[in-house]
């Protein structure tokens, strides 16, 4: 009996409480502020897509829905979002393709597009042309300039030096050419030649250095890398470089050694301003470098 005074009497009261408190909405999600940056770029070059997520609803969820690119699915992540919070979400991709290309994330599109790449001959310098090479642009040791190619990988076909020969004393010798990586110490390039592969231009009347060119086994480098060439004959005999004014030297330097074991030393630091250019911080050397790179299609 008492059993069943309690099912009538309290049950109802139970069922009643539990009915009159308010039930939670589940959670819901809302994306806002979709980018994409940059918004052109070169094929197989990386974007970076960001977005805001928001949980509208009453309980925590994850927001798990892909990353969309014209449809197809490029990405995804799962984010768990408390109710009434927002996350950032960040994805990174890439196209090989040209094209425009439009992103889709949950309710949310932004566009982007993709420039088509060639292969086209880059001649990577630093100088216009202009040279001067006096009797005392002659150095015991080496010239040292830098590149980077504007679109690695660039394949490397020559090197090409303005040059001569000058003075006494060179007759029989050799110096080497190399090719080294952005420490300046792994060599990816070395050969010896004989020194009259430049020009010989004696010593009166004066003339101007010539451009030679060095034919490069085909090499892919695909950052920094440095040319060098080590003249090994006593200074200011034998090669003398072709020297630029015309910008601030960001480039070149001297150096003494063979790699590993090379020193550079800026060419300031060396001789007085009278040897080249009174402003010694613009003795550019007139050496290139010439090959293929990808550039962006016309």
């Amino acid at each position: 009996v008492c059993t069943l005074l309690f099912i009538i009497l309290i049950l109802p009261v139970a069922l009643l409480a539990c009915a009159s408190q308010p039930q939670s909405a589940p959670a819901y999600f809302e994306v806002t502020a979709l980018q994409v940056s940059p918004s052109e770029v070169l094929e197989g070059q990386e974007v970076t897509v960001t977005a805001s997520a928001t949980n509208t609803g009453g309980m925590p969820g994850n927001f798990d829905e892909p990353l969309l690119v014209n449809g197809a699915e490029a990405s995804s992540k799962v984010v768990t979002i408390q109710p009434g919070a927002t996350r950032t979400l960040t994805y990174v991709i890439s196209t090989k393709k040209s094209g425009t290309y439009t992103v889709s994330l949950h309710n949310a599109n932004a566009k982007f597009s993709v420039k088509a790449m060639v292969q086209k001959e880059t001649e990577l310098k630093y100088d216009n042309d202009i040279s001067k090479t006096a009797l005392w642009a002659g150095y015991n040791g080496g010239f040292l300039i830098d590149f980077t190619p504007p679109n690695p990988p660039f394949r490397i076909d020559k090197v090409r030096i303005c040059g001569g020969i000058y003075g006494v004393g060179w007759e029989g010798k050799t110096f080497e050419l190399y090719i080294l990586d952005s420490d300046m110490k792994s060599v990816m390039y070395n050969q010896t030649y004989a020194i009259a592969k430049f020009p010989v231009r004696g010593a009166f009347p004066y003339q101007p250095p010539t451009w030679v060119d060095f034919d490069i086994p085909e090499m892919n480098l695909d950052g920094k890398f440095y040319v060098y060439l080590y003249t090994s004959t006593g200074e200011h005999k034998g090669i003398h470089v072709g020297v630029d004014n015309t910008v601030f030297n960001d480039h070149s330097q001297l150096a003494q050694g063979k790699p590993p074991y090379l020193a550079s030393i800026p060419p300031g630091n060396l001789y007085p301003p009278t040897i080249w250019y009174a402003d010694v911080t613009k003795d550019n050397w007139m050496i290139r470098a010439i090959g293929t790179s990808l550039v962006p299609a016309d």
